[in-house]
């Protein structure tokens, strides 16, 4: 049937059909002319063009690299480099294969870093030391050496003939040594572009971590020994003769990392157990320096200082960089920065992170590089890039963090909570401009956090960490849980009556806001990933081999589900992580997890039925806001939309290939999705001329 304006009435048909020809004509000339007259005045009579409203999902947040820094080297102020970790799988290829080892560059202090292309696969590259602003050369596993002699443009292999993980160099104008595991010691004359292997039977079996020259002559190497306990592991040598021959200066308990003299007399070990080692006679003694730890732990852990070589509460130190005989810093583990200005004399004041509350989740520094007592960088875990203009009294990022962030709960539009790894909790006011972190007094990583109000919540963490804040995250007060398990899920149904679940099939249960936590058994050893309960009584519990586990009594008992026993009769249970789970009532239900899988239950889990995801990617979130209306989120920056409970699942536009872990939506405009990489985003109205 043609459209209502196309059709004509058989009155006005007959009209036309009993009148003159000439009269028909003009009548149709002058219908003719009204039928353009009005077209044209309905195309301009509304000058204004439509707006067209749509959801779009926009990254907030998101770390500058992923990977591992490993070692960071500047040539003045402005032109530096930093390597680490193999990054970015080439689709087709194993990890090994297709993901090129890092090398980044910048040219303004930092300011902005680019990627070199290092031409080396699957390889992690742990030092670079650059001769001028344009010859260099980078290390790392399994004997790879690279050089440039312009800048970084391109980088060319030298053949090392090992296989051996190579750990530290030192290149001058003509000699050259690099060192690395199983007794590695390669040697060269001619300036670092050929090297060869020198036998050396005093370091067999031992890993050489550090090796440094004051001259052609005079240099130290220090190693590492696995042994069994009270055997020295760490040993320090020292060299006369140009490397001919070694002699063995010091042995000691802790493994050594890092090695720097300013002079024939006066230098520094470091390595774990908090360890820093100094002479001033060229290594005929060495003195064991402690200062600069113990205070601070005694005053952050309310526990006794400790005089002796073995403190309380140990972390490793990884390099060490002095600029004269006077000025020098550490880095290690819990984002320590220690400094010394008078040698290492006096006690080394923290600058940054260390065993304290404060910046308890800061990432392991790997690498420290001062081109003067002002300037100065600090490279390490998780993309972590660190710079310095006075000496190291303030520090700032020139790299957003790389958390892998795991949990989001938002209160409102504006406010919300992210919890992640190493300790990480980060809260916003301002609808996601701004993420500040807040003290969670852990290094634990969180599995999930959940909030009844703006002011009350509650994360969990590994080794059976409860947190709650009744303040917004002003304070997280830890919380006696009663388990070592590691916490994944967690909810509360009020602000009182709340469920954990972690691994080892572990289920705790409290109903006075966490004063107290009890177990409820489980009936599984399998690690559970997730809860959610619809009222008081009714709740769900995921987790591995597709277990999937449900109540009806508030948890006091835990039954296999129908879909569980599904599963295992079909031969998938086996092989199927469910990952997570989300009710809107006590019937009706999803559930998510490996290989795009998504289950759908109507009738309180009686019978489930399978939806089509489109996708064989990991599912790792979903949540709902009413019985039709869902999101599911997973690997590679995958979000998936429903609007009609789940019959047809489709794919939401991303602007990144992230893998994304969590999801929470406080209402149809107002969402956010977490993930690897310290990546945050979130769902916003876009507008446009249609």
């Amino acid at each position: 049937m043609p459209p209502k304006d196309c059709m004509m009435s058989a009155k006005s048909f007959f009209i036309l059909k009993s009148t003159p020809n000439w009269m028909l004509q003009r009548r149709l000339q002058v219908l003719s002319l009204l039928v353009v007259l009005i077209i044209v005045i309905n195309g301009c009579g509304d000058t204004t063009s439509k707006k067209h409203i749509r959801y779009e999902w926009k990254t907030v947040m998101e770390g500058d690299w992923s990977s591992h820094l490993y070692d960071v080297h500047f040539v003045n102020e402005n032109l530096g480099w930093a390597v680490g970790n193999a990054v970015d799988i080439i689709p087709g290829l194993d990890a090994e294969e297709g993901a090129e080892s890092l090398i980044i560059h910048t040219a303004d202090g930092g300011k902005t870093w680019h990627r070199q292309s290092s031409s080396v696969f699957g390889k992690p590259l742990r030092k670079v030391y650059f001769r001028s602003e344009l010859e260099g050369w980078c290390l790392g596993e399994s004997g790879v050496l690279i050089h440039t002699s312009d800048g970084g443009k391109t980088w060319k292999p030298i053949e090392t003939d090992t296989e051996n993980n190579l750990h530290d160099f030192f290149i001058a104008e003509a000699a050259g040594w690099i060192v690395g595991d199983w007794g590695t010691l390669l040697k060269s004359t001619d300036g670092g572009h050929t090297f060869t292997k020198i036998d050396e039977t005093v370091f067999a079996k031992k890993s050489l971590k550090g090796i440094y020259f004051v001259d052609e002559n005079q240099g130290w190497i220090i190693t590492y020994r696995n042994t069994v306990a009270g055997k020295n592991a760490g040993y320090i040598y020292r060299t006369t003769d140009g490397g001919a021959t070694w002699e063995e200066q010091y042995a000691t308990e802790a493994a050594l990392f890092s090695v720097h003299f300013v002079d024939k007399q006066i230098g520094w070990v470091v390595g774990d157990r908090r360890s820093v080692y100094a002479t001033t006679d060229g290594g005929k003694t060495w003195q064991f320096i402690t200062d600069g730890s113990n205070q601070r732990h005694k005053t952050s852990y309310e526990q006794p200082e400790y005089l002796g070589k073995e403190p309380l509460h140990t972390f490793t130190l990884y390099d060490i960089d002095f600029t004269d005989t006077q000025n020098g810093w550490i880095v290690g583990d819990l984002g320590v920065i220690l400094h010394t200005a008078s040698g290492g004399k006096g006690k080394w004041k923290h600058q940054r992170g260390g065993p304290r509350f404060h910046n308890s989740a800061d990432a392991v520094l790997l690498g420290v590089d001062f081109v003067s007592k002002q300037l100065g960088w600090v490279v390490g875990e998780n993309g972590t890039i660190l710079h310095t203009r006075n000496g190291g009294v303030t520090w700032e990022a020139q790299s957003s963090p790389s958390h892998l962030l795991v949990g989001v709960c938002a209160v409102s539009s504006e406010e919300g909570y992210v919890v992640g790894d190493r300790g990480a909790i980060l809260r916003t006011e301002d609808g996601g401009g701004v993420w500040n972190p807040q003290d969670s007094r852990t290094t634990e990583c969180f599995g999930a956090a959940h909030f009844v109000s703006p002011q009350k919540g509650w994360a969990v963490a590994e080794a059976g960490v409860v947190l709650q804040t009744t303040n917004g995250g002003v304070v997280w007060e830890r919380q006696t849980s009663g388990t070592q398990q590691d916490l994944l899920g967690v909810f509360f149904v009020d602000e009182k009556t709340g469920w954990c679940v972690g691994t080892g099939g572990e289920i705790i249960h409290t109903d006075n806001a966490g004063k107290t936590w009890k177990r409820q058994r489980s009936g599984t050893n399998w690690h559970l990933f997730d809860i959610h309960f619809a009222s008081k009584k009714v709740g769900w519990a995921v987790g591995l081999f597709g277990t999937v586990l449900h109540t009806v009594d508030g948890g006091q008992t835990w039954k296999l589900s129908k879909l569980s026993r599904q599963l295992s009769k079909l031969n998938e249970g086996e092989n199927i992580w469910l990952d997570a789970v989300y009710f809107v009532s006590s019937d009706i239900g999803w559930i998510v997890g490996i290989g795009g899988r998504i289950f759908h239950t109507a009738d309180s889990g009686k019978t489930w039925v399978r939806q089509e995801s489109h996708t064989k990617n990991f599912l790792d979130d979903v949540f709902f806001i009413s019985e039709i209306e869902g999101w599911i989120v997973g690997k590679e920056g995958l979000v998936l939309h429903t609007k009609d409970g789940g019959q047809n699942w489709r794919p939401q536009g991303t602007d990144t290939r992230t893998d994304l872990k969590s999801i929470y939506i406080s209402s149809t405009n107002s969402g956010w999705v977490v993930g690897q990489n310290g990546t945050i985003l979130k769902y916003e109205i876009v507008t446009s001329n249609q």
